[in-house]
């Protein structure tokens, strides 16, 4: 299926939000002055704030993902094209793109509106009950309209990029072994690949004793497809954590940091919030937080039947199992 371009960063952005202060320079000039802003001193720099660099005052700068990815330069960034998407189709607040740039052989940088606030991570334990409910329920509607995105880059699963080109896929969903898979030229690609780590993970837990007593516990696999039904791939942000929520001084609740977005089945985004809440708390903030882990159900949805499949078949996603020229070779694959 042909599909139209998406609209690129370098477009000019609607009327809703003012002019920066960067829009009347060249791109030489912006090079410029990102390479000779001032150095951040690590008490500017918020949590997991550290690849974001402030180029003006109204202008932060971040370095594009993608090329780390695939090793090579990408023109149109994902997160640039994601982050134009949900402006243009939805009211959630995100930070306008006003510039991709290309720094260097190979960097681009995504330079967009700095938005003052403090990350919910901060806030949030000063909230009221009441307080943090209106934050949920924020959340939950945000979550509702990127669902409710219809356009043609969900027919290929992944990163969003220009027409029909396929991006490698960056996620929580796969795990900290090999935390990257495809890309995935269409649906029927991406349910393949599902299929395939089901028949690997079955073959591990048959090939490895302690494994095998489990083994028996587990229902028989079903096909993603199946699973699916006729539910569309939708808009995903995938690492809505509090850091990347930010209460601004306007009032507004921001997201921000859409590096791991894209169009994927809708439990990933249940799946990954669970997955980023715990690495948070217990890698980032050293706390637990009950009432947000509670709640992630109420924002994202229930997935509870789709996390227990997912949970059968994520054996696999320790092998590089798309190399392997054999089922039963797979398990010598492994990532170490």
């Amino acid at each position: 299926m042909e599909l139209r371009p998406l609209p690129g960063a370098g477009g000019r952005p609607k009327p809703d939000y003012a002019p920066s202060s960067i829009d009347h320079l060249t791109d030489e000039e912006v090079i410029h002055l990102v390479n000779t802003r001032p150095e951040q001193e690590s008490g500017q720099i918020a949590f997991g704030d550290d690849n974001i660099f402030r180029v003006a005052h109204d202008i932060v700068g971040k370095y594009a993902q993608d090329q780390y990815r695939v090793g090579q330069h990408i023109d149109e960034p994902s997160e640039a094209l994601t982050l134009d998407l949900v402006f243009q189709h939805t009211t959630i607040p995100v930070p306008r793109v006003r510039r991709v740039i290309r720094n260097g052989d190979s960097s681009n940088d995504i330079l967009m509106d700095y938005i003052p606030g403090r990350q919910l991570s901060v806030v949030w334990p000063t909230m009221s009950v009441e307080e943090q409910l209106r934050i949920v329920f924020t959340l939950r509607g945000y979550v509702r309209q990127l669902q409710a995105i219809r356009h043609p880059r969900s027919a290929i699963p992944g990163p969003v990029a220009p027409g029909n080109e396929a991006r490698i896929s960056e996620s929580p969903i796969w795990g900290n072994v090999i935390d990257q898979r495809g890309p995935f030229a269409d649906y029927s690609a991406f349910c393949a690949w599902f299929d395939k780590a089901q028949e690997v993970a079955q073959s591990a837990r048959q090939t490895i004793p302690w494994l095998a007593e489990s083994s028996r516990q587990i229902r028989r696999d079903v096909p993603l497809n199946t699973l699916m039904g006729s539910t569309p791939l939708v808009l995903c942000h995938q690492d809505l954590n509090m850091r990347n929520i930010l209460v601004g001084d306007d009032g507004r609740l921001w997201l921000i940091d859409w590096a791991w977005s894209g169009f994927y089945p809708p439990w990933f985004e249940y799946i990954a919030m669970k997955i980023q809440a715990e690495h948070e708390e217990q890698s980032v903030t050293n706390r637990e937080e009950p009432f947000w882990d509670l709640m992630i159900p109420f924002i994202c949805g229930p997935y509870y039947r789709e996390e227990r499949w997912l949970n059968s078949v994520s054996l696999a996603f320790m092998y590089k199992f798309e190399r392997a020229r054999r089922t039963d070779a797979a398990p010598a694959d492994v990532e170490r």
